[in-house]
């Protein structure tokens, strides 16, 4: 019997973490035949994918002309204002509007503006829907697209990724030709921080209840028999296998860390477009060091966001004695293009076993933290106290909230608080065991490891109904 061929994309550095280094695409080759689409060359990723017998090609640019691209920014907009209505969009926009030049602010929320009036017309919406379709055809790459799902002779799509803008043209081909649309949706906060998902799927994969429920009410016409199963996060189970973990001694010599004695405050540092005054907090903490406030003369060691450059932080920071640097993977051309291996998973891994205490702003990493109850804390404040509330709201979107009711983040509103809470975390660990339980409960479900089984399982009963029964 023929297995269906299985259109596999990855267009970003995580894809190849969740998709490949967590076996996933092996226990896909149990019952379908991948089909690897990759939208960058690199050749030792295609090489060792290659190696290990998979069929990998590399995907043509999604092209969008002028007008589809304005046209998807209209459907954007509509999309914020009458369909998605999570106040997370809006939070952002608010916190991120304060470094956005005037005359630019003013244009952009004029356009927003005139078009939200606009789509609030009967059928309007309605012909912007139609315009859509009608471009998408004519302003885009489609016929080349389309030309290669042709010769790829695949029967059914699988996406971590279906809100990139890379794949787009070809999942919108993919669905319109009729093949079998499958996505495990990569992150706990796509589902309300992503924009309008022009692809209906028949199998939706999700974190936890909270992004089921947003799903649905964002997406109230999905298709009538579409499945939604709640998987975890399969990204998650790497922390709980110690296998990828490296000795304390290991680890300490990779990282530089020389005095074992030390106590080590790991700062996860967010991307520059989200957070730009962030390494603000870093200075603070590095001087708290310095003048005795934060106690034991701690070690800081500083995880740089794969979407982010370093320099920007040793430049705001200035010289240091407490702060190691910490790389992660990183694209040569484009940031988020990069060959995720297993020991960049292992080097996470143990960095977040072997630190003491975590800091980071409003980040999954308070998750990734949790899965070894280590103590989280969230910077909150501004150097203007006026602008503070800002930053705290970016707390307060959709897919955190759960983390915020659950206790397991101290939010530091003041640089006096964030003194106090790393001198509590650093003296009494133990108190994090808890609440780091129920981050993880909350989030990601489930904690046994088994999310990429979860996945495995629900794609084989997709692909073949009549011989495998999924438990509910």
């Amino acid at each position: 019997m023929r297995k269906k061929r299985i259109l596999v994309t990855i267009s970003f550095s995580f894809s190849i973490r969740y998709l490949y280094r967590s076996g996933l695409l092996h226990k896909l080759r149990d019952f379908a035949e991948p089909v690897i689409a990759l939208t960058w060359y690199q050749e030792d990723l295609v090489e060792e994918l290659k190696r290990e017998g998979f069929e990998v090609h590399l995907l043509p640019e999604s092209r969008w002309a002028k007008e589809y691209q304005d046209v998807r920014n209209k459907i954007d907009i509509w999309f914020n204002k009458f369909q998605s209505k999570t106040p997370s969009k809006a939070i952002q926009k608010k916190y991120l509007k304060q470094f956005t030049p005037f005359k630019t602010r003013l244009l952009k929320s004029a356009r927003e503006r005139y078009n939200s009036l606009l789509y609030a017309l009967p059928g309007q919406a309605t012909k912007l829907f139609e315009r859509e379709k009608m471009l998408l055809r004519s302003a885009t790459n489609y016929a080349e697209m389309s030309m290669l799902v042709g010769e790829l002779d695949i029967d059914a799509v699988f996406t971590v990724t279906p809100f990139h803008k890379q794949e787009d043209v070809l999942l919108q081909v993919c669905k319109n030709e009729g093949k079998q649309m499958l996505t495990s949706i990569l992150s706990f906060d796509n589902v309300t921080k992503r924009g309008w998902l022009p692809v209906e799927y028949d199998v939706y994969m999700l974190w936890n209840k909270y992004n089921e429920t947003q799903l649905k009410r964002i997406y109230p016409l999905l298709k009538p028999t579409a499945k939604v199963v709640v998987t975890g996060a399969v990204q998650f189970d790497f922390y709980f296998n110690p296998d990828f973990l490296q000795t304390k001694q290991e680890w300490s010599q990779q990282a530089g860390i020389t005095n074992k004695a030390s106590k080590i405050i790991l700062y996860s540092g967010g991307p520059e477009a989200l957070l730009p005054q962030e390494t603000m907090f870093l200075k603070d903490i590095d001087e708290a060091i310095t003048n005795g406030d934060i106690k034991g003369k701690p070690v800081v060691l500083f995880r740089c966001h794969p979407m982010d450059k370093i320099e920007r932080w040793k430049l705001a920071v200035g010289p240091s004695k407490n702060i190691i640097y910490e790389t992660s993977w990183t694209g040569a051309e484009k940031l988020q293009n990069s060959n995720i291996s297993r020991d960049d998973i292992v080097k996470l891994c143990s960095t977040l076993a072997y630190t003491d205490v975590h800091v980071n702003v409003s980040s999954t990493m308070t998750v990734d933290g949790s899965a070894f109850a280590k103590p989280q804390i969230g910077p909150a404040y501004d150097k203007d106290a006026s602008k503070s509330h800002l930053l705290q709201g970016m707390y307060m979107q959709e897919h955190f909230m759960p983390i915020m009711k659950s206790g397991g983040l101290k939010q530091a509103t003041t640089k006096q608080e964030l003194i106090v809470f790393i001198n509590e975390a650093l003296a009494h660990p133990q108190h994090s065991n808890k609440v780091s339980n129920d981050i993880l409960k909350e989030i990601i479900t489930y904690t046994d490891g088994g999310c990429t089984d979860r996945v495995a399982d629900v794609l084989r009963e997709a692909l073949m109904p009549a011989t495998v029964k999924v438990p509910a």
